[in-house]
């Protein structure tokens, strides 16, 4: 039990967990609504609350509670009750009439979102019990998870899902193959379990096969497969251990096969493979944290396949890794080891990274995005394959 001065601390994490979702989350993606006439163009982003990029799909929450989501569906992720495997690059609203806090595309087919009371609903692919609901059954539109409980943030992995509740418990379920829900098992779950006891945990993101969280006192926790993890070993981890002890983290994101955090210096720091996408220089794996070169005060971090790309407190946009299909945004197909700009003379506001496609929000309000076009990720007619430059996202 959290003692009361405990309470008193989470109380204050909590509002700006909710806070930080509602205003200034940048789990990823781009949002649209019906342009002005004629003008094939998305509308301001003041519209949308909450902007979220997937596996090739994106969804958003308008200012009015609304959700949207766009891009590919072949396992229902899109959450329209319609699944297809055609692109869906106009964005299609998520049960008209319900009102939503938060929402997160997975690194697989599935999708979470919490509502403004506070329930959380999943859909999309199902056949580990990444949807939650106990069943093995893919969900073409939202159900409800966790019944009877408010829950504050929540994370998609690639088959597995996280979240913690207003008590600021933690509970994952789904794939557990690798052991990436932390119970102490590698049993898949088909509805939430509790991960640890007692603990105050105020971040969650999930991975391809690892976790990684943030407990209330700024310390780091992670789990699941080996070199993902962070702890210096290429040991398989069942359930939570620390990761760079002695220092403050104020976010960590985990990527598909890596991981990145930033300190309360404002520093910067990743681990995992590959090494193009830890930005220190090397192109190296690492087992542990290495802090990206190039220096700078990071606002924000999104990891993407083997991209990653972030923000720095001066507004500015960076990316570095692999740039098969240009999701580094430089202009070139070529992999860098370390951080390049995006966009240089432009200001951003937020960020959001997919498995190879990323979307930025620029001071201005205006939707960008670069990178694979699959299935329409990037807000393009679906005859462009892919930018290798922040593009203006298309509303068809």
């Amino acid at each position: 039990m959290a003692t009361q001065t405990g309470r008193r601390r989470l109380g204050r994490w909590s509002r700006w967990l909710v806070a930080a979702l509602l205003v200034a989350t940048v789990g990823g993606g781009a949002g649209f609504a019906a342009p002005a006439a004629g003008s094939g163009l998305g509308p301001a982003v003041e519209q949308w609350r909450q902007l979220a990029a997937g596996d090739s799909y994106n969804c958003a929450v308008r200012a009015d509670a609304s959700l949207w989501c766009w891009g590919a569906n072949g396992q229902g992720q899109l959450g329209n009750d319609a699944p297809t495997f055609d692109p869906q690059a106009v964005p299609v609203q998520v049960e008209p009439g319900s009102q939503w806090r938060s929402v997160r595309p997975g690194k697989g087919t599935h999708t979470c979102g919490i509502r403004t009371d506070g329930s959380l609903w999943c859909w999309g692919s199902n056949w580990a019990g990444q949807v939650g609901d106990g069943t093995q059954t893919s969900r073409y539109a939202p159900v409800p998870v966790g019944v009877g409980f408010s829950w504050l943030v929540m994370a998609t992995g690639n088959s597995h899902t996280c979240a913690i509740r207003d008590d600021a418990t933690l509970w994952c379920w789904g794939q557990n193959h690798v052991g990436q829900l932390g119970d102490g098992t590698q049993t898949d779950r088909l509805t939430p379990v509790q991960i640890g006891v007692g603990e105050s945990w105020v971040e969650v993101s999930a991975g391809w096969g690892h976790t990684c969280a943030r407990r209330v006192d700024a310390t780091m926790w992670c789990w699941g497969v080996g070199a993902r993890v962070g702890d210096g070993t290429n040991v398989q981890r069942l359930s939570p251990v620390q990761i760079g002890a002695g220092f403050g983290w104020t976010q960590v994101t985990t990527g598909y096969d890596h991981t990145c955090a930033i300190r309360a210096d404002e520093t910067l720091w990743c681990w995992g493979f590959p090494g193009s996408a830890l930005g220190d220089g090397t192109g190296e794996s690492r087992l542990s944290p290495v802090q990206v070169a190039g220096g700078g005060a990071w606002a924000t971090v999104e990891p993407g396949y083997w991209h990653t790309c972030g923000l720095r407190t001066d507004a500015s946009l960076w990316c570095w890794g692999a740039n098969i299909r240009g999701e580094v945004g430089d202009g070139t197909y070529s992999s860098q080891l370390s951080p390049v700009p995006v966009a240089a003379d432009q200001t951003w506001a937020q960020l959001g990274g997919g498995m190879d496609h990323n979307c930025a929000v620029r001071a201005d309000s205006t939707v960008w995005c670069w990178g694979s076009n699959d299935g329409g990720a990037i807000g393009q007619r679906p005859r462009v394959s892919e930018r290798n430059v922040p593009t203006r996202a298309l509303l068809l």
